[in-house]
């Protein structure tokens, strides 16, 4: 529970690259409208070895081929690498399984390159929910996000200078793709290419005019992985989409192929209270809490006893989660000079710590525990080490796994916990290169590498993974959940939680502008995200009357059903949620809005909206799919806007008539034929329940 750095995971631009490749035409040959047989389809094999770049791109030959109309096995090799290929139809998409191995025997490094082909005269590349751009010949289109090793600002302990340690280099290439999907529309066509966001890979999208799509990932194979010595594996689809609906539409299709990912657990859903005693807080109801962060150890009082928060919850509606953070382990330190030697000796580090850290501490490419230098509120001394911690479950002997169970996940269960929480899935250490050889023999996931390095490294993400995944699954085999902090961008933990967390700056939009916010309701799907606003909440927009900043703050949110809340402005000391004039500030607009939000979100998201709206900088979101849904008009611009909004009648069911309230102001809609008429003043949002006769 900590504010993260400003992030270049929302600093999400449109890479067009100068294509400098040219394939041969004919390995592209397809006809992308039938899908009901593998027979037209062409799949290419490439790769690059990311330490001699001068070499180019290698193309690997198709060695045999067999199967029948609805799977197809594909093998291609040469001299260095084999991939084996498998294309399963499955009616409504194609399932496409694949693997590398490296035939050396020793480790490698490899981008490796599928390519999917489409043909057609006019394409087109769609970015985000609502974006897209005609394709040229000659270019490249990928949408990306950086990832590199954070670089502490604090500094680090593990090396002379920043870079000795790693810090900054990349992560393969360094790109990611920022959504888990791309879509391509070529002659009115639409293609979508997804992986599999159940199997963490570094991988990218790459939209080809005349080609197709490349799909690259960023392997590394290990005769240590003794899961699969000297391989990779990656799992993808291939689907249509309707183009009229472009983006939303693939998104669609992309949720109904993994749907057991995206499935929605929550039932009760409300506003996030971290840590405070909920009792403590007077009138509580009023506020519409849900989900409460809390740990076992932690203390309310009800009816004159004091008893755990975990128990004083139950029967509230409100449910509990206890606390965990395992990615590291954080060391309260009283100076910021120590050198690295003293710093991992018996005489800074306890022996309850040591045991842990010696199993289960990532190293970095020198063999070095990595070690971070962190300013640290929640410490007396104000500073501390973080050691990056690999919490795989199956690390032998007493590893961090255990003893995170020992100390806080089981103490929790046997007060009946609702859930576990996980904090700080993306600060300083999710983006670190493990490079601790006694690690990979463990790892369920294939590697990586870093140019830089130029060796086999787990990406210490897909570590943090394995502990998500093996907890969450046991918490959903009791019909328990799993909340996840700190979801600034990472598609593959949507797979394991049931509700999302993100704390937030009054500041810094980078965080919560449209490109993040549209991020995060696509990769959530109908689960609940919940939001704290930390460094603002003394500003005079909350401790003013007549306190606007709620309803800016609380309307951006209720435009995509996510739900506001507050902690700390250092997230850390002195919440909000224990300050009884800022309690009572806030109290009439969590009144007023969050039973809005919570009837709008409980209905589900829906990514095709049937609607639309032609004024420029308004958004439009809907919300259920019976005969009672929802709409959210939410204006970006910085003038008031007059919106007609079109609808859909016939796919939204409403051709026999309907009538339309707007939930904040109660008054109704105008409504002629399929148009609604709406004002809506600048920075605001409006809510629309649509009713039938």
């Amino acid at each position: 529970m900590r504010i993260l750095p400003e992030s270049p995971y929302f600093k999400v631009s449109l890479v067009i690259i100068l294509c400098i490749l040219f394939f041969r035409s004919d390995a592209f040959a397809q006809n992308t409208a039938d899908k009901s047989s593998l027979s037209n389809s062409s799949i290419r094999v490439e790769y690059s070895d990311p330490l001699t770049r001068s070499a180019g791109i290698t193309g690997i030959p198709l060695s045999s081929q067999t199967g029948s109309p609805e799977i197809r096995i594909s093998i291609y090799r040469n001299a260095s690498y084999q991939v084996v290929i498998h294309e399963i139809d499955r009616g409504n998409y194609t399932e496409i399984n694949g693997e590398i191995e490296s035939l050396s025997g020793e480790n490698s490094c490899v981008t490796l390159r599928i390519i999917l082909p489409l043909k057609g005269e006019n394409w087109k590349w769609y970015s985000g929910l609502d974006k897209s751009q005609e394709m040229k010949a000659g270019l490249m289109y990928c949408d990306t996000v950086s990832i590199r090793t954070t670089v502490p600002p604090a500094g680090a302990f593990n090396g002379m200078n920043l870079s000795d340690g790693g810090y900054g280099d990349a992560v393969g290439k360094g790109t990611m793709s920022y959504y888990p999907l791309c879509a391509v529309e070529t002659d009115n066509i639409g293609t979508g290419i997804g992986v599999d966001i159940t199997l963490p890979v570094v991988f990218r999208f790459i939209g080809d005019k005349g080609k197709g799509v490349v799909t690259e990932f960023d392997f590394a194979t290990s005769p240590l992985t003794k899961k699969f010595p000297n391989r990779a594996f990656f799992r993808m689809s291939r689907f249509e989409f309707d183009v009229v609906r472009g983006m939303r539409s693939a998104l669609r299709a992309y949720y109904s192929i993994y749907s057991e990912a995206f499935k929605k657990r929550v039932v009760n859903e409300g506003i996030w209270l971290p840590f405070t005693a909920m009792r403590s807080i007077a009138g509580w109801e009023d506020f519409g809490f849900a989900f409460h962060e809390t740990s076992w150890g932690s203390s309310d009082m009800k009816e004159g006893q004091k008893i755990s928060h975990i128990l004083s919850d139950k029967g509230t509606g409100v449910l509990s989660f206890q606390y965990t953070e395992p990615w590291d382990v954080q060391l309260p330190i009283k100076t910021k000079i120590i050198p690295y030697d003293t710093l991992v000796s018996p005489q800074m580090i306890n022996e309850r710590h040591k045991a842990y850290l010696d199993v289960s501490a990532t190293k970095d490419k020198n063999g070095l525990w990595q070690t971070r230098r962190l300013e640290t509120p929640w410490f007396s001394t104000g500073w501390a080490v973080s050691i990056t911690t690999n919490c795989d479950p199956e690390l032998p002997g007493f590893n961090r796994y255990n003893y995170v169970l020992d100390r806080e996940i089981n103490p929790a269960r046997k007060l009946n916990a609702d859930g576990i929480y996980f904090d700080s899935m993306e600060w300083n250490w999710h983006h670190d290169l493990n490079y601790n050889e006694d690690h990979l023999a463990f790892t369920d996931y294939p590697l990586t590498y870093s140019a830089r390095v130029g060796r086999p490294a787990i990406w210490h993400f897909v570590s943090e993974f394995e502990f998500m995944k093996k907890i969450a699954d046991e918490m959903h085999s009791q019909g328990k959940l799993a909340m996840g902090n700190g979801h600034g961008w990472n598609p593959f933990a949507a797979s394991n939680l049931d509700l999302f967390g993100a704390e937030l700056s009054w500041y810094s939009s980078g965080d919560h502008n449209v490109t993040a916010l549209d991020f995060k309701r696509a990769i959530s799907f109908q689960k609940p995200i919940v939001f704290l606003l930390n460094e603002g909440l003394n500003d005079k927009a909350f401790t003013e009357a007549p306190y606007r900043g709620y309803e800016i703050y609380f309307e951006k949110m209720l435009a995509y059903g996510f739900f506001p809340s507050f902690f700390s402005v250092d997230a850390s000391s002195d919440p909000y949620w224990q300050d009884k004039k800022k309690i009572e500030n806030g109290r009439p607009f969590f009144k007023k809005y969050i039973p809005l939000i919570k009837e709008i979100s409980g209905a589900g998201w829906e990514p095709v909206t049937a609607a639309k709206v032609s004024t420029e900088d308004v958004r439009i979101e809907r919300f259920g799919t019976s005969d009672k849904f929802y709409f959210t008009v939410r204006n970006n611009g910085t003038k008031d806007a007059a919106c007609n909004i079109e609808l859909d009648l016939n796919e939204l069911g409403l051709a026999d008539g309907f009538t339309a309230v707007e939930m904040i102001s109660g008054n109704q809609v105008p409504i002629k034929g399929n148009r609604l008429a709406l004002t809506v003043p600048s920075g605001r949002t409006k809510a629309i329940k649509i009713l039938l006769p």
